[in-house]
């Protein structure tokens, strides 16, 4: 009974040793007549064992929330990178096409000038109405 007292206050004060711990509460939950410590010592023990299949539903759980981020993440993931494809083939096909088209206009310009200065050098002096766009063997191209 000494050796219950001390050792009861010593887990009190929190400086039993792990078997001391367990040859404490071997006593104790060894006798039949009820204390406040068997009661205490009784609860800790329905309390520290692990109910039946809980890590696996726990894992479950976490499997499946895993897995169901992990879908959502690639999903966006693959919706941008084809948003991102698309956009940088649109930007570089539309600077192709701006180019084209801005080389294109240059050379109408040109063209457009060479005929007009054309035009002017070769047209009559004495009929100033007449606008002679074009001149060859075959074809003459003259605007009123």
């Amino acid at each position: 009974m000494k050796t219950k007292d001390n050792l009861l206050e010593k887990y009190y004060k929190g400086e039993t040793s792990e078997k001391e711990e367990k040859l404490l509460k071997s006593e104790i939950l060894s006798f039949d007549s009820d204390s406040a410590e068997k009661d205490i010592f009784l609860y800790f023990s329905n309390e520290a064992a692990i109910p039946d299949g809980l890590e696996e539903s726990v894992f479950e759980k976490i499997r499946g929330k895993e897995g169901k981020s992990r879908t959502r993440r690639m999903w966006i993931y693959s919706l941008t990178s084809a948003a991102a494809s698309v956009l940088i083939v649109l930007s570089i096909f539309l600077g192709i096409q701006s180019e084209r088209n801005q080389k294109m206009e240059n050379e109408f310009f040109v063209l457009e000038e060479a005929l007009f200065r054309v035009s002017v050098s070769i047209q009559p002096e004495e009929e100033n109405e007449m606008l002679v766009l074009w001149v060859d063997e075959n074809v003459e191209i003259i605007v009123n």
